[in-house]
């Protein structure tokens, strides 16, 4: 169904590919933002695509939806999975929809060979080793993430709306000891939150004491599940003295985003999947285009 609060811009992208196509006829991927533009181009740089941003993923995705309801075959829509069912829902009736692996873009990336040079390349060769390898350095940070998205999935079965961009996970984890500080966690996110339970109810979830209606997971089989940017806010910590000794200032979530996204947009092509969107791009494409 249609959001009836994305209307205008859904118009404007839907008509604006439909009357551009009289002129253009490449192949059209529809995206949520400018960055994922950037990987996607820099990845796929040989196919005669063209990159429409939406802006939003439920903008995309209800601009992929009218597309298919008009029976519009020359586009693909590429999105978050996030920790709702809304891509899972969309993509049961529109196979024009192919999401990233896991949560998200940056997900999928860290746990790749992308993510384990990030690692071996910011981190200190000795204290890897001492820690067991970057893949042993990759499970702890997962073991730190994983009561943060119990709580993700939590707030969207309940309808909690928890604030988690007004929290600094980065902040709430103990350095010398590489653990979530949960309960500080709990009690800033009720803070930010006006329709939070309370702290108490949130820790509950986030140990899986209260069992979730349904485990998040990503249908490819990517796995554990989590957001990238909560797995980059921990190795940012990490970075710091688990498995390296930076300065804080040069290893900010954001820079480590940064720095994935570049790295990987090579590796993504080689991808599971990266083959199957390069097969929907060369089985969309229009002979003589």
């Amino acid at each position: 169904m249609i959001n009836p609060k994305s209307m205008r811009d859904l118009d404007c992208i839907a008509d604006r590919i439909r009357l551009n196509r009289q002129s253009d006829k490449r192949t059209v991927v529809i995206l949520e933002g400018p960055s994922d533009k950037r990987v996607l181009q820099r990845s796929f740089h040989d196919q005669n695509v063209s990159y429409l941003v939406a802006g939003t993923r439920n903008v995309a995705l209800d601009a992929a939806t009218q597309l298919a309801d008009w029976g519009e075959e020359y586009f693909t829509c590429v999105v978050d999975r996030d920790f709702d069912d809304v891509v899972a829902e969309a993509a049961s009736s529109n196979s024009s929809i192919h999401p990233y692996e896991n949560a998200d873009l940056e997900a999928m990336l860290a746990i790749s060979k992308t993510g384990v040079d990030l690692i071996s390349e910011l981190g200190s060769s000795d204290k890897i080793e001492k820690c067991g390898g970057e893949a042993a350095v990759i499970s702890k940070i997962l073991e730190l993430v994983a009561p943060v998205t119990r709580l993700r999935r939590a707030s969207i079965e309940n309808d909690w709306r928890l604030a988690f961009d007004a929290v600094d996970l980065s902040a709430k984890i103990d350095k010398k000891r590489m653990k979530l500080k949960l309960q500080s966690y709990c009690i800033s996110l009720h803070r930010e939150s006006r329709r939070s339970p309370g702290p108490a109810v949130l820790e509950k979830y986030a140990v899986g004491d209260v069992p979730l209606k349904r485990e998040p997971s990503c249908p490819c089989g990517s796995s554990p599940y989590f957001r990238g940017r909560d797995f980059l806010a921990v190795l940012s910590v990490a970075l710091c003295a688990f498995c390296g000794s930076k300065r804080a200032q040069t290893v900010l979530p954001d820079s480590l985003e940064e720095a994935l996204r570049l790295a990987g947009a090579y590796e993504l092509r080689t991808t599971a999947w990266g083959a199957e969107l390069l097969s929907l791009l060369q089985c969309k494409d229009t002979p003589g285009s």
